[in-house]
């Protein structure tokens, strides 16, 4: 299964996810920011080989774009999240798409209040579909080693797939916080170039890449993971410009996640 995910900047970029989506056979895309899209008339261009899950109005920063090969349904929309039910190959999964609040403009207690939430609709949705593949992507506004990540009342995500196969939760206190497995440290490579995808380089104590863009997956799936990379080239068109993402295009690379 081929997972794509693109903060759009609000531009219409028909033309570049049409071949991204043929280019890396993609299966599940999901998108923020996509204001400047119609994924309905993306669909028809694609001869209906895709087709756009419609939103019900509760979330409108993620949309999900899937080949009709896949089966999804919305089941839990807030304004920052939303929750699907899809099925491909006979095996169900439960996908949540993300886009957390600006790193510049909030501080990480919204983000780290707003994931609780995410965390307990999805803890809910497993439980009512009897389900425990979970997968959550999308723009987290934040780096793996962030609070946001890291801490137990948050996604509570750690990079070493032994950790969890040791110990898939960690109780304080009396109360059990799980683990989610995050793959993004084990793919970043200096010989790849697979670096991050959003480029910020001010300030004396940031990085000039960061990967705000990040899939997490549930114990049942860590070693699901076959490749994961940030896309910097579509069709021979190159999404970067001098060093850092093409902002024409958009201020984020796509996210590449093939899941075996």
């Amino acid at each position: 299964m081929n997972i794509l995910f693109w903060n759009l900047k609000g531009n219409n970029l028909h033309e570049h996810i049409k071949r991204c989506l043929i280019e890396n056979n993609v299966n599940v895309a999901v998108f923020a920011e996509y204001k400047g899209m119609d994924f309905r008339l993306l669909g028809r261009e694609l001869n209906d080989t895709y087709q756009y899950i419609e939103p019900n109005g509760g979330c409108d920063k993620i949309a999900m774009f899937v080949s009709t090969s896949v089966n999804a349904v919305i089941k839990r929309e807030q304004s920052r999240y939303a929750l699907y039910l899809i099925k491909i190959n006979e095996q169900q999964y439960i996908f949540a798409g993300v886009h957390l609040q600006d790193r510049h403009s909030t501080d990480t207690a919204v983000r780290i209040e707003t994931i609780g939430r995410l965390m307990n609709d999805i803890k809910n949705l497993e439980q009512s579909s009897n389900c425990n593949n979970t997968i959550i992507i999308g723009d987290f506004n934040a780096n793996p080693y962030d609070d946001e990540l890291l801490q137990m009342n948050a996604f509570h995500a750690v990079p070493f797939k032994e950790v969890i196969r040791k110990s898939e939760s960690r109780t304080v206190d009396g109360v059990s916080y799980r683990r989610l497995y995050n793959p993004v440290i084990h793919f970043l490579s200096e010989d790849g170039q697979n670096y991050g995808s959003f480029y910020y380089p001010q300030g004396s104590k940031t990085p000039v890449w960061h990967c705000l863009d990040q899939i997490l997956l549930s114990k049942a799936l860590i070693d699901t993971v076959h490749s994961l990379r940030y896309i910097k080239k579509i069709d021979e068109v190159s999404l970067i410009k001098r060093f850092k993402p093409n902002s024409d295009i958009s201020d984020h690379l796509p996210l590449l996640a093939e899941l075996k």
